[in-house]
């Protein structure tokens, strides 16, 4: 049999310490960020929640709908003048290159 005294002690290296403080460290802040997370998704959800309810309530209301045809006509016009307007800069540019390869 052995006694304690046969026994040594175990010696762990100084970056032993600093390893299992690191961890220790690693292992709280995952945690509050699982907690931060999870109050993210409750967050997310509610506001979903809310939307489907305010959505709901407003989906059959007849200025809605006309609201949503007159916006969705005038994004469709700007989006042509848009349009336009680059072709319109486009052939300004290359007038531009020209001029400037001329007088260069």
């Amino acid at each position: 049999m052995s006694s304690d005294a046969d026994r040594s002690p175990v010696v762990l290296p100084q970056e032993w310490d600093r390893l299992t403080r690191a961890a220790e460290d690693l292992s709280l802040s995952a945690a509050q960020w699982a907690r931060r997370a999870r109050d993210a998704e409750e967050e997310v959800e509610r506001l979903r929640r809310s939307l489907e309810e305010v959505a709901g309530d407003r989906e059959g209301d007849p200025d809605v709908r006309q609201d949503l045809r007159r916006l969705k006509a005038e994004n469709a016009a700007l989006h042509s003048r848009m349009l336009q307007a680059r072709k319109r800069v486009a052939g300004l540019m290359q007038r531009l290159a020209a001029l400037e390869i001329e007088n260069g």
